[in-house]
């Protein structure tokens, strides 16, 4: 009987890089940029003004949408996360940019989710240090959870005043923004 040992080498164990180049952090930038313009956009207008404004918040998760299939080309460790995260901008996008009776009928319940699922998105995708490390990860997790508190309480309430509704609205999309330029501006360049 041979006694050769065999190595057991698993994926856990393998380094795992995702190299962005010029171009994706610059749509990075931009689409933090973009977030958290639309944060500040979200604190004035009330909530008829959010249904309007509802289009824009769509076109930027098609964007979103586009920047994940990007990064699911690229990675290794995150690809099932960026395909989700892309999946579900797109579906969320494509409601509020098609099915404007819907939004506005259920504003709350369909930002709720926008929310709910780029919190989420951003915990899946802060799991394994590929995009973030050190204290950008922490800062990425805390804004994961907050926007998990945040896209609850609006899927779960979503009658509550149109004021909570554009502070909710309005502090998430900064808060997104802030994790956008995190990528950008410290993911290592290798």
């Amino acid at each position: 009987m041979d006694q050769t040992p065999t190595t057991n080498t698993t994926y856990v164990n393998q380094p795992q890089h995702l190299t962005l180049n010029d171009l994706t952090r610059k749509l990075f930038f931009a689409a933090g940029m973009i977030a958290i313009v639309l944060g500040i956009f979200a604190f004035t207008f009330s909530t008829k003004g959010l249904a309007t404004m509802s289009a824009l918040f769509a076109i930027y998760a098609l964007f979103i949408a586009v920047l994940d299939v990007m990064l699911f080309t690229k990675s290794q460790a995150l690809r099932g996360s960026f395909l989700v995260s892309a999946l579900l901008s797109l579906v969320i996008g494509l409601i509020m940019l098609f099915r404007q009776d819907v939004t506005s009928e259920f504003l709350g319940l369909v930002f709720g989710f926008w929310v709910l699922f780029n919190a989420i998105s951003i915990l899946a995708q802060t799991w394994a240090p590929e995009l973030l490390s050190n204290w950008q990860r922490l800062v990425s997790i805390a804004i994961g959870v907050l926007g998990i508190l945040m896209g609850m309480y609006l899927t779960i309430f979503p009658q509550v005043s149109s004021s909570t509704q554009s502070i909710i609205l309005g502090v998430f999309a900064d808060l997104l923004g802030i994790y956008y330029l995190l990528i950008a501006l410290f993911h290592t360049k290798k």
